[in-house]
């Protein structure tokens, strides 16, 4: 194929992929009535984190009067509907996106600019933020956001499915895998039936790309080569997480299928060992699952953790409108002032160091575990083409899952689609 043929426009490939998504059903609530400004708020918290986050803005709009009308979108499709919706002039007045969309949404002006004098003045200081989370809402040198908290992966060991296949210690705690060799050991002792052993992932753990870039960054392999200027996905370490990632399904059977839903297989004592995102740990004590907790394992090289830091940032509006946009600063105000109780309820570790020394925090066994995970963390590359590459991600992976095509011809083909995208 002519590779003019296959080169990709990054603007157009995410307004087609906004095709369905500016249509697709979202979850919507609008809080109660008061004399104050409204503001739109969009976000991608469809989980149990997002139900918090409704609790959340009940209680600001009762102590504030500022009515907050909340879109919990899909993240994929969040980031399409931003991508058409602000330039036309309909996008939200603030909105949370992911640190890895700063760059490209910045670059693409769909985001305004923050003044540091003002995020000041609104009390917002980078010496009292994680360093990582307030150098990502940079883009050359600009700022365009405000960081709330850090979601990451943790390993999250149902206790009854590892005592079922003798797999806990004296004490009763489930043993840990160490590196890869235990993990796949164990997971096939506890693989037996419809309940398998081990699987990275919430919703279609097939093409769950955060999962596979961690896999990544743990074997030292990334997206990109470090000026970015194209895909490293064809050196040996990405081949080799590939090999990996096309293996725990189609060949050791010890994974749940690819478009299986984890989360309801973990509830159910289906899965033993789970790499997911921290958002899912309260959802399962509400569900009084019986599970413990340990630190990502090291399965390649380094035991680095996937991070994906959460972030306010202010799409650009059709005009400017004083009262909504004070009304945003007020909301993201009171966020940072309750920061502790949406860590401890959603189970997103704060942006905000002042919350880590919360006894509420440091006495819980799961944000325990997550905060010393620290040292550890890792975000996506600060490129404007991570969000487009990761759209082409999803399906080449899918198919390396389930066997439908060798992990070096899919890295290969993967590494030419992403060197087609325009810089």
């Amino acid at each position: 194929m002519n590779r003019s043929s296959v080169k990709l426009d990054r603007r157009a490939f995410l307004r087609a992929a906004a095709g369905a998504a500016v249509a697709l059903p979202v979850v919507a609530r609008r809080a109660s009535a008061q004399s104050k400004p409204t503001i739109s708020y969009w976000n991608g918290l469809t989980g149990a984190d997002g139900k918090v986050m409704d609790e959340l803005i009940d209680q600001f709009t009762k102590e504030t009067g500022i009515r907050v009308e909340q879109q919990r979108i899909p993240w994929a499709d969040l980031y399409a509907k931003l991508q058409v919706s602000v330039p036309a002039g309909q996008g939200p007045d603030l909105a949370l996106i992911h640190t890895v969309e700063v760059s490209h949404f910045a670059n693409d002006g769909v985001l305004e600019a923050i003044d540091d004098a003002a995020a000041v003045g609104k009390g917002f200081r980078g010496d009292e933020y994680l360093p990582s989370t307030w150098q990502g809402g940079l883009y050359q040198g600009k700022r365009y956001a405000i960081p709330l908290d850090v979601p990451q992966h943790i390993l999250y060991l149902n206790v009854k499915v590892m005592r079922d296949a003798g797999l806990v210690a004296a004490d009763g705690k489930p043993k840990v895998p160490a590196n890869r060799e235990e993990l796949l050991a164990m997971a096939k002792q506890i693989t037996k039936g419809d309940t398998y052993g081990f699987t990275i992932g919430t919703l279609n753990p097939g093409k769950y790309t955060w999962g596979f870039q961690n896999l990544l960054w743990q074997n030292g392999a990334n997206v990109y080569t470090p000026d970015f200027k194209r895909a490293a996905l064809t050196e040996p370490a990405a081949v080799e997480v590939a090999e990996f990632w096309g293996a725990i399904y189609a060949q050791h059977k010890i994974a749940l299928p690819a478009n299986a839903n984890c989360r309801d297989a973990f509830i159910a004592g289906k899965l033993g060992m789970w790499i997911a995102g921290s958002w899912n740990f309260t959802g399962l004590r509400e569900a009084k699952v019986d599970f413990t907790v340990a630190p990502v394992p090291r399965l390649f090289k380094q035991p680095v953790v996937w991070t994906m830091p959460h972030q306010f940032t202010f799409p650009k509006p059709k005009a400017a409108d004083a009262a909504k946009r004070d009304g945003a600063w007020a909301y993201m105000r009171w966020m940072s002032d309750h920061v502790a109780e949406w860590t401890l309820r959603a189970g997103q570790v704060s942006a905000l160091r002042k919350a880590h020394s919360d006894p509420r925090i440091t006495s819980d066994p799961v944000l325990r575990t997550l905060l010393a995970q620290a040292p550890n963390w890792q975000g996506g590359q600060p490129t404007p083409k991570w969000v487009a590459a990761e759209n082409l991600t999803r399906p080449v992976i899918e198919n390396v899952y389930i066997a439908q095509k060798p992990a070096a011809a899919a890295m290969t083909d993967l590494a030419r689609q992403i060197n087609a995208l325009p810089d």
